[in-house]
């Protein structure tokens, strides 16, 4: 996860320190600003002479989640010209500078700004302020539900139509295949129906022509196996993939993560596909990669680079996981090659 933070005063550098101490960023890329024209003690801070506007623009694009440390007013007036999509917003977290509240203010349920306040909060010994309704009360949210799950939301206009009817506490009805979700475990309040369904609130599905509810929700089914040329251009890299996809009838909504070798865990064209996706990047030894069993092409190339034969059908088909299958083997096209996997999905997280 990548991440940058900015403050304005003293008090707030001191709050970015103690940012950069937590457990919870250890293995992060977390960035630190200041604003403050009289910085003290700010060793480990970069200080920005551009525009709280530009700032944000240019970290609003090529992060994962924004901190600021001081009024959340500055925070809102700041990110305003960016917010678009309350699915693909990326959170934003205002901190006061005494550290005493955590506040998510955009993305809290999708980008996960009210997971990340708690435990930033937790860490800090502070409070961390939770607004949306569902949270508060302590129901069911269905956005939070999709996305622990990998679910694609088809039809977001329907989360304000399902919230209300958990938060009026009517009875909701959800579809799914046989298997693919433990009834057991279902929230108060959610009861499954038949699949597929005449009537449902929530429907979950990996077939495209049942549609008929107030949200559907696709399983993100497919594992992107890649390998690139050394400082690739990203444009490049979404072109090629972009024709792979549409070869296959593969959506982007129904990629759940990229994965690769470790030697490619810092191309910054990848970590940016990664973030433009919004599914994670995953990266395997070379003895990882080389234990899969499997029927691979196969360089010779490759393997005196790298240590393995093939990485993006090897990388594909180990992230898959039990059950998974190589559904599109190895394509090469200007110094990128990709593969895809087809993973088993199953419903795991049920809060």
């Amino acid at each position: 996860m990548k991440l940058a933070a900015i403050c304005f005063t003293n008090n707030g550098i001191k709050v970015l320190k103690r940012l950069s101490a937590l457990s919870l960023f250890k293995d992060d890329n977390l960035a630190l600003y200041s604003k403050c024209s009289f910085a003290e003690n700010a060793e480990g801070i970069i200080a920005t002479e551009e525009s709280l506007n530009d700032w944000t623009k240019k970290n609003f694009y090529k992060n994962d989640a924004l901190i600021f440390v001081g009024a959340a007013g500055i925070a809102v007036r700041a990110i305003a010209p960016f917010v678009k999509d309350k699915l693909n917003d990326i959170p934003v977290i205002v901190i006061d500078e005494n550290a005493s509240f955590v506040i998510p203010i955009l993305s809290g349920h999708m980008g996960g700004a009210n997971e990340l306040s708690k435990k930033i909060a937790g860490e800090l010994n502070s409070e961390a302020v939770i607004t949306t309704a569902t949270d508060i009360n302590g129901k069911f949210a269905v956005d939070v539900f999709a996305k622990k799950n990998s679910l694609f939301i088809e039809n977001r206009d329907g989360i304000k139509e399902v919230s209300a009817k958990i938060l009026a506490g009517e009875e909701i009805l959800l579809s799914a295949p046989d298997g693919k979700i433990d009834e057991s475990k279902l929230p108060e309040g959610v009861k499954l129906t038949e699949y597929p369904p005449n009537k449902a609130d929530i429907l979950i599905s990996d077939n495209k022509a049942y549609n008929r509810a107030k949200i559907v929700l696709r399983p993100r089914e497919y594992i992107l196996g890649i390998g690139c040329r050394k400082d690739k251009e990203f444009e490049e890299i979404i072109d090629f993939l972009t024709e792979c996809l549409n070869e296959e009838g593969i959506e982007f909504s129904d990629l759940y993560a990229i994965s690769s070798i470790d030697l490619k865990k810092d191309e910054e064209a990848l970590n940016m596909l990664s973030r433009y996706l919004k599914i994670p990047f995953v990266t395997f030894t070379a003895d990882e990669l080389n234990a899969v069993k499997g029927n691979f092409s196969s360089s010779d190339f490759v393997k005196e680079t790298t240590g393995v034969d093939n990485i993006c059908e090897r990388a594909a088909v180990l992230l898959a996981g039990e059950g998974g299958k190589l559904y599109f083997r190895k394509k090469a096209g200007n110094g990128v090659t990709v593969a895809f996997a087809r993973r088993e999905w199953k419903i795991d997280y049920y809060e």
